[in-house]
């Protein structure tokens, strides 16, 4: 049952205020990419990464309501808030995944056709798993057998503790691969956006850790800080792809 009953604390206001702002910028971003860089060049490259910055916006709206709307023992749609979300957040990764495929395998060999193809279904596939997650691995502690993780449910610690970390390593070292590859302004364009994916994901791989319970936190350093760094992340996103038109 959602919780609205008014009595959010001090730091609940400020984590969902933050949060807030979160969604706001990025669908700014979805608009400003779908609707002014890939109206007017037609280059799959804006659509992809106008529908990256929508999918995360989905996805956050499901973190919202998992956080801090929906009761912890109204397991149901705890459950479904959590699938929802994580599988919309992979669908954004497949996103990046679809640029990345675009940038690298431009040869018209066999094996890069193929790459081009499977590389960004990969985490299409990953999202499907999800959704049809049995609702035990998503609402019940994985027990003292996973050590200090025991207290998280089986599938946060397979997807976001341990999947979405080789994701955190391979996208952006995949950018970075086309930094090194490049030069003058497109070379910056490529290296920020490898920084602000890393910078990104690792955060919020962390956030699980470090902010178990966001409608629980007693400072507005948990509250705020976390949120921060991803609008920060978003931020130097934003700056890499105003840095690829001034080639």
């Amino acid at each position: 049952m959602v919780q609205v009953n008014g009595d959010f604390s001090i730091y609940e206001v400020v984590g969902i205020g933050l949060y807030f702002v979160i969604i706001g910028y990025e669908f700014l971003l979805f608009g400003y990419f779908l609707l002014f860089r890939y109206r007017r060049s037609k280059r799959v490259y804006w659509l992809f990464m106008g529908s990256f910055f929508i999918f995360l916006v989905i996805s956050r709206v499901g973190y919202l309501f998992y956080d801090y709307f929906f009761s912890k023992t109204d397991t149901v749609d705890q459950m479904a808030a959590w699938k929802f979300a994580n599988a919309f957040g992979w669908v954004a990764v497949s996103m990046v995944s679809e640029i990345l495929s675009i940038l690298l395998f431009t040869s018209e060999s066999k094996a890069h056709q193929v790459m081009k193809r499977v590389f960004p279904l990969v985490p299409i596939a990953i999202a499907v798993i999800i959704i049809f997650l049995p609702p035990s691995s998503v609402t019940n502690p994985a027990g003292p057998a996973w050590g200090i993780l025991g207290s998280l449910p089986i599938a946060k610690i397979v997807f976001n503790i341990m999947i979405l970390p080789a994701y955190i390593v391979l996208l952006p070292f995949m950018f970075f691969y086309l930094a090194a590859k490049s030069a003058g302004t497109l070379q910056r364009s490529f290296l920020f956006n490898g920084i602000g994916l890393l910078f990104y994901y690792a955060v919020r791989a962390a956030q699980p850790l470090l902010v178990p319970n966001p409608a629980e936190v007693t400072s507005f350093t948990a509250a705020a800080l976390p949120v921060l760094l991803l609008i920060l992340a978003i931020l130097i996103i934003t700056f890499a792809n105003q840095y690829e038109t001034l080639k």
